[in-house]
């Protein structure tokens, strides 16, 4: 088991036992409403975090080739990155047009976002078509320039 699954499987196991301790919490204090909203909340989260659901891996030099063949744009990541999630979340549909790299299945991914970030493993880190890196980037930036390369393509 990588060290991404892992972390996924304790990510995991911590947001079930935290709905547990704050499900049971509300039932005690007469809140079934809100103990039952808490745990649909739990299920849904937990089934887009379960690290069973496998993805598409790509690894670093396969999305080297992309971007230089097709000038996909690559977005380096890791598991239990807020700033990661919050940008797949704001992509929404446009997600999968640009090549996923997880820092923490690929060395050389890892290695190179170091390299990129002056020895920080800084996610999510954005190579642009144009070459141009960018380190945590607003996502409506990477929205405009995923949509445009769409159009391009």
């Amino acid at each position: 088991m990588s060290r991404s699954q892992r972390a996924r499987w304790w990510y995991l196991a911590a947001l079930v036992g935290a709905a547990v301790v704050t499900g049971a919490f509300l039932l005690l204090i007469g809140q079934e409403r809100g103990a039952a909203v808490l745990l649909a909340l739990c299920l849904v989260t937990a089934w887009f975090m379960a690290p069973i659901r496998r993805s598409e891996e790509v690894r670093h030099w396969e999305a080297q080739d992309r971007l230089v063949r097709d000038g996909r744009i690559i977005v380096y990541w890791r598991p239990g990155c807020l700033a990661c999630a919050r940008m797949r979340w704001r992509l929404g549909g446009l997600t999968h047009r640009a090549t996923w790299v997880d820092i923490w299945t690929d060395p050389e991914a890892a290695a190179f976002v170091r390299d990129v970030n002056g020895g920080a493993e800084t996610v999510p880190t954005v190579i642009f078509s144009d070459g141009r890196a960018v380190t945590n980037p607003d996502p409506g930036l990477l929205r405009a320039e995923l949509a445009g390369c769409s159009k391009a393509a």
